[in-house]
């Protein structure tokens, strides 16, 4: 058989098959052409310029995390917030315990 008859082979048990894709397939497959519809837009236009409410929903993402951010800053007590010189009277006392018994 030549290549070209096994091309059509090919070629006609593709046209002939009536099989089904799963439902995370043909998402997949639509997620993909989106993406190189996008990619082939951006390589011959270049990029787009921004509009207002693009610019003002990026703002508001990152002052949002700006405030979750200040929020958990006094997640359990951080070392990087605290006064790390300072010793708590518990551990003085041990410490203090180990210079009387030298």
């Amino acid at each position: 058989m030549t290549e070209q008859e096994r091309i059509e082979s090919i070629r006609n048990a593709v046209a002939n098959n009536n099989a089904q894709v799963s439902n995370r397939l043909a998402n997949l497959m639509a997620e993909l052409k989106a993406e190189k519809l996008a990619e082939d837009l951006i390589l011959e236009h270049g990029l787009l310029d921004a509009t207002k409410s693009e610019i003002t929903d990026e703002v508001s993402a990152l002052a949002s995390s700006q405030d979750k951010a200040e929020e958990d800053d006094d997640f359990d007590n951080d070392e990087n917030l605290r006064d790390m010189q300072a010793i708590s009277p518990l551990m003085r006392a041990i410490f203090e315990e180990d210079k009387s018994i030298a």
